[in-house]
């Protein structure tokens, strides 16, 4: 029987885990004091935080380190390298910008990848083992549900904002902006202009990386591997809302990413599906039962028809929407206008600058966190003009630090060729352990296996579009996958019986 006291203290663990797994999506919470000007706030980093300090407690007092895994190593030597590439920033002494310092911004960064760090620290003890990812499933799959109920409230706002004044028309227009006045409250942004849905992130584009690389990994999984948490259908229905949340977003690198990731997913472990569905598509075509026959293939081509004519849906949505069809109709040749034109222009120009700074200081990088410093003067000339949000960091009146927002061109600026690589090594060994880990037999591993495929190439397609180290979506997919497969190896078919949890 267990100690009380360690009851207690088991059972606090698990409540914040549980609370930081449902506060997930709220990415920008306004009131928790990270500073001024910082838009990355998850609410879920407080019981996290805590959690954090309760296991490096218990792992004082029992003597065992909690955080003990293989990917730690690639991740080690990122960070020693990012130390090197701040001692350097700290000899090129750049001038100050605006009330900026080196060592301010300096600090700043390393306080945001610590951020970041607890994110993949805390998943990474937590989920070690199939009951405790059904636990971390359960909270996850409710964090999920919040996330899209608020984006379907969202979503009837904008039906209904055209017909308001006709329907109430002696009602004040200040009730028209209710609900963004609520997510102002809780958010550092209102709704997002262009009718396109936000949920609780800051912005639609961080809605569509939040949902690719968090909650449908785990549920795409589940159909490629066979292992139901719930029954098939909440599985389901669940997929359809993760798929058409992202959609409302129109993030055209979200779901870009998106689409790429599940389909080379589905090539490197879908084979065993693949075949599964074939066997099932020709089941009609070996039965000698005439009508019993006609019935099963009625049943398939209706199946076959409602997908055809879903994915025809979201092809006619994304194309109606003039933001997302703006990547097509651009009339555009040269490929710098075409950008600009897309309304990519600003990013192309910051990434633009921040490879300028790579270029010349291509082996230590300027430091974590520096990049700002130069970035300004390497601005591409064509950035100067028709491009307002490159207009502003020139504006004598700005006082905005500037940000590369392109993860890759960032590490190179700022940590130099040998950061970069060792940030990709990283990712590479996440990859290489996930695809492991769906070929192993017990079911529960492969769908393990398969969510961090998933899961990586959707965090390595959205690292083109951001560049924050502390955003929980490149850290905690990559966490709860390293936590299971640390005890993977002791998996056996002898040990190993399928769970009820399988057979759903």
């Amino acid at each position: 029987m267990m100690n009380p006291k360690r009851e207690r203290f088991e059972r606090l663990k698990r409540f914040l885990w549980a609370t930081g797994l449902f506060l997930l999506p709220i990415t920008s919470f306004r009131y928790l004091p990270l500073g001024s000007g910082t838009q990355v706030k998850p609410l879920s980093l407080v019981p996290f935080a805590f959690l954090l300090a309760l296991l490096l407690l218990e792992s004082l007092l029992r003597r065992k380190w909690l955080f003990k895994n293989s990917a730690i190593l690639p991740l080690l030597a990122f960070i020693l390298i990012a130390m090197v590439a701040s001692g350097v920033g700290f000899l090129l002494a750049p001038p100050n910008l605006y009330e900026y310092t080196y060592p301010n911004r300096m600090l700043r960064a390393w306080a945001t990848f610590a951020i970041g760090l607890v994110f993949f620290f805390v998943p990474l003890a937590m989920n070690r083992d199939e009951e405790e990812m059904n636990f971390m499933l359960q909270w996850l799959y409710r964090g999920f549900i919040m996330q899209v109920v608020w984006s379907g409230v969202q979503l009837a706002y904008f039906l209904f904002e055209p017909y308001y004044e006709e329907l109430f028309p002696h009602a004040p227009l200040e009730y028209l902006n209710t609900l963004d006045m609520i997510q102002k409250t809780v958010m550092m942004a209102g709704l997002a202009p262009n009718h396109r849905i936000s949920g609780l992130a800051l912005e639609p584009s961080w809605l569509a990386a939040q949902l690719g690389s968090t909650y449908l990994p785990w549920l795409f999984a589940a159909w490629l591997s066979n292992y139901f948490w719930r029954r098939r259908r909440w599985h389901a229905i669940m997929l359809g809302l993760c798929l058409l949340t992202a959609l409302l977003s129109f993030s055209r690198g979200g779901l870009l990413v998106i689409a790429a990731a599940m389909v080379l997913t589905f090539l490197l472990t879908g084979q065993a599906w693949s075949r599964k569905v074939w066997t099932w598509w020709r089941t009609p075509f070996s039965q000698s039962d005439i009508p019993h026959r006609a019935s099963l293939l009625i049943l398939r081509l209706g199946i076959a028809l409602a997908l055809f004519l879903s994915a025809l849906g979201a092809i006619w949505g994304a194309t109606s929407h003039p933001y997302f069809a703006k990547l097509w109709r651009s009339e555009k040749s040269n490929l710098v206008d075409y950008f600009v034109d897309i309304y990519a222009g600003p990013r192309l120009a910051l990434a633009w600058a921040g490879w300028r700074i790579f270029e010349q200081h291509p082996w230590a990088g300027v430091g974590l966190g520096a990049a700002g410093f130069y970035l300004i003067p390497a601005l591409p000339d064509w950035s100067h003009f028709n491009i307002p949000e490159t207009a502003q960091l020139l504006a004598s009146s700005n006082t905005l630090f500037p940000n590369i927002k392109n993860l890759y061109i960032r590490l190179l600026a700022e940590t130099g060729i040998f950061g970069f690589w060792a940030f990709v090594a990283f990712y590479a060994f996440l990859l290489g352990k996930s695809l492991w880990l769906a070929r192993q037999r017990p079911r529960w591993l492969q769908f393990t296996g398969i969510s961090g495929v998933l899961g990586c190439l959707t965090i390595i397609g959205l690292g083109l579009s951001f560049d924050s180290l502390a955003n929980p979506m490149i850290w905690v997919t990559p966490g709860l996958v390293m936590g299971l497969a640390e005890n993977a190896a002791g998996e056996t078919p002898e040990t190993q019986s399928g769970s009820a949890a399988e057979t759903n």
